[in-house]
Order: C-alpha cells, then structure tokens, then sequence
C-alpha cells in the first residue's frame, strides 16, 4: 500500500514538473538576434559590471529562508480624479498609477511606462504575487496616450492586455528594449521601436528619446532568461527639459555617466522598493539609499520614487522603501520636496 503510494506521489510529482516545463515554455517570449556588441553575446545580453541577478539555486535559499515583513491587505482606495486631457507650457505634471506606471505629461505629450494593471504579475491570474492595491487611475479614466516607454519584459513591468487595449485605443509610439518588438507584434501591437543602450531616436522636431543602460535583467518564462534587453530611457524636450525613466535596475557606475551626459535633468523616476534581502536583490533592484546616491549621480532636480508598495515582490515591508528613503534623504542633508513618493492616483506639478 505504502509503496503505490510513493509511485502515484512520483507520477503526480512527474506530471506537474511537465506540466510546468511546458507551461514555461508556451509563455517564455522571443529570442533576439543580432550582432554581438559589449553587452550581447550573441544570445543572451548581460550587465556592462559583470553583476548578475542570482540563479536557480540562490533563488530557493531565499524562498527558504524568507521573512516577508508586513503587508496591508488588499484596498481599493478612492478614485482619483482622472489626469487633464493634455498639459502644455513648460509645466511637467507626474501622476502616480502603481508600481512603475506612470503618466508624464508635458509640452502637450502624454508619455506611459510600463503599463500594468494586472491583478496578479504572473502568466496565470490565479497564483503568483497579487496586488494590495488598485491602480490609481482607471485604464478607461487615462487620456491618448502618445508614448509608451517600455524597460524591459518582466511580468510587473509588461502587462500585455493592458498593453494591447492601449496600442489597440490609442496607436501609441512605444519605444521597447531589443527583442521585445517581436513579441509585442505577434500580440497585435504596432508602431514600436525598439533600442539598445546609447541609441537615440526621434519622436517628432523637437523630442528625442534616448535609451540608457540599466543593471536587470529579462525573461517571461523559463527558456528566455536575458534572451532581450532592459533599460532606462531619457526623453529630451525642447520645451519640458530632460526626464528620466530609469526603469527597473541595480546600481552602478553608469548612473553618472547618464547625469553627466543628460543632467541636470527636470525630472527622474527612480525605483525604491523590491530590494531586500540585499545580498539576492541588490544585483537588480536599487536599495532606497542608492536611489538617493542614483537621484544625486542623474543630476536631477526633482526624483519620483517608483517600484514599490503595489506587489509584495522581495522580503521588505509595505512601508519601509518610503520610510528608509526619507531617511536617507535627511542623513543626506536633501530636501524630502526633491525626491518624493505619490500614493496610487497622486499626481505633481514639476516646478
């Protein structure tokens, strides 16, 4: 008896991990190819300092051994009042919506980046992490969306329905890392753009739009880990000034040479959450003490902090990035004015 037992434990066992490994492989993306430069080997892409997010092995020590501080349940929150059709002038006007989506509004150019308003950021909307709140702008409430900024591949940066509604209501130009263009043409999208780091490319006669290295790294499922690029992205106006999305990224060295290239910049959105326990995640995402040490290194004038209180991703708490960022600020001497957090639905005027 006790031996059936172990062989139908063994057949489920077997039955799940191929269920599992074609599962990974139905909703792993497209490959990129092309030359081999710096940072692509010809077919995976890398980090220009050699750090590297950890492997499989690291991956199930932290599983192991996670102490997941506080979260609040889940809450709707109020809605909040839908952003103005266009902003024009030298205002800059930053709304809020969750994680790393936000809307940038200046010199009359509505500019989104990685759009999610998924529930859960995984393939399957019925496991893996579940948001704790709504986004802070309906997708029905957001005004023509002429540009979307794309990072990198990552469930919680790519939210492809949300993705396809857009490109579908809006026909935005989207400016996305190399390999991505693929996969977002076989889901219908069109007008898309996609670059390596140090590429620039013109939106119309007075907008460029630059992308800038950034310390990650990509794949949707289990066969496409580093298969296409991530990045930051600068976009340069002539009216507005420089405003920087830095996308999803450990520290590093190239911090300072984006400031002394495009700094002093109007505006920069840095990431502040998803960072502990550091020794798994500071290859790939920033503590919110190098956000501040990224916020000085960019040259920028005014920082809106990203990544953070939407999915419980890493082992810190709901409110410990806000928390240990205003910290950081003050043993900084910095003015909390200069770098802030907005709520889900908060919006700012850039002076």
């Amino acid at each position: 008896m006790f031996s059936k037992l172990l062989i139908g434990l063994a057949i489920l066992i077997a039955i799940l991990l191929i269920v599992g490994i074609i599962g990974g492989y139905l909703v792993s993306a497209p490959r990129y190819s092309g030359p081999v430069t710096d940072h692509f080997d010809g077919k995976t892409f890398r980090n220009l300092n050699g750090q590297e997010a950890k492997g499989f092995r690291e991956a199930i020590a932290w599983t192991i051994s996670r102490k997941q501080m506080p979260w609040e349940d889940y809450r709707n929150g109020q809605p909040a009042t839908p952003p103005p059709a266009r902003v024009t002038g030298k205002d800059v006007r930053v709304t809020f919506v969750n994680h790393s989506t936000v809307l940038m509004q200046f010199d009359g150019l509505n500019v989104l980046t990685d759009p999610v308003w998924y529930t859960r950021t995984s393939p399957f909307q019925w496991v893996g992490p579940k948001r704790h709140t709504a986004p802070g702008v309906s997708l029905n409430d957001l005004p023509k969306i002429d540009i979307i900024l794309l990072s990198h591949n990552h469930w919680d940066h790519l939210d492809i329905g949300t993705f396809k509604t857009l490109c579908q209501r809006d026909q935005p130009k989207v400016y996305c890392t190399l390999g991505v263009k693929t996969f977002l043409e076989e889901q219908g999208c069109q007008n898309i753009s996609e670059m390596d780091w140090n590429q620039s490319i013109a939106y119309n006669s007075s907008t460029k739009v630059h992308c800038v290295p950034a310390q990650h790294f990509s794949g949707r499922g289990l066969f496409d880990r580093n298969a296409t690029l991530w990045a930051g992205f600068v976009i340069q106006s002539a009216v507005a000034g420089n405003v920087y999305f830095a996308g999803d990224s450990g520290y590093g060295a190239f911090f300072k040479q984006i400031g002394q290239q495009f700094g002093p910049l109007r505006l920069a959105l840095i990431p502040i959450g998803a960072y502990k326990p550091e020794w798994f995640m500071s290859p790939i995402h920033c503590s919110p003490a190098e956000a501040v040490q990224i916020h000085q290194d960019v040259r920028s004038e005014h920082s809106i902090g990203i990544h953070f209180g939407t999915f419980a991703l890493a082992d810190d708490g709901e409110n410990e990035p806000v928390n240990e960022l205003n910290e950081a600020l003050r043993q900084k001497g910095l003015s909390l004015e200069n770098f802030r957090t907005l709520k889900e639905g908060g919006s700012t005027l850039i002076p």
